[in-house]
């Protein structure tokens, strides 16, 4: 009786500990990066690595809500800056979105670290678009892909 309990409790143990090894993808946003701002760019695709600071930079108008989506409205360059970093990614992905300055170095690296799951098959691909403070446009973009 006594190894039949025993042999019970390793096995939900063993069950407890193998459910700790599940990938749970998750999205954050962090360093200049607004986090209430959904960026919305209509009719275009992203080509590469974008650091826009002025709305002529780009060939179609890029929006903004602070509202979760219910409205949007035509981003105000004056107070901030648009970035797009387009990666490609398993399925089932979580992204961490960080826009960090050097003032020193008059730098702006934006980098976009990816988790990836196994758990389901084929890829995605997405542009990453965020919404910063301000950075001077005389700044040189870094882009990296973690």
């Amino acid at each position: 009786m006594k190894s039949t309990l025993a042999l019970m409790i390793v096995f939900v143990l063993a069950l407890a500990f193998a459910g700790c090894n599940k990938c749970e993808p998750k999205n954050e946003l962090n360093g200049m990066v607004k986090k209430d701002a959904i960026v919305r760019v209509i009719k275009t695709t992203v080509s590469g690595p974008q650091f826009i600071s002025a709305a002529n930079e780009y060939d179609t108008e890029i929006e903004v809500s602070f509202d979760e989506g219910v409205t949007y409205e035509p981003v105000d360059f004056s107070k901030y800056s648009v970035f797009a970093l387009p990666t490609t990614a398993s399925c089932s992905s979580g992204y961490n979105r960080n826009v960090s300055a050097n003032d020193a170095g008059q730098t702006v690296t934006y980098t976009v670290t990816i988790t990836e799951c196994d758990y389901c098959e084929g890829t995605t691909t997405i542009p990453n678009w965020v919404l910063t403070t301000k950075v001077p446009a005389s700044y040189t973009p870094i882009f990296e892909v973690n």
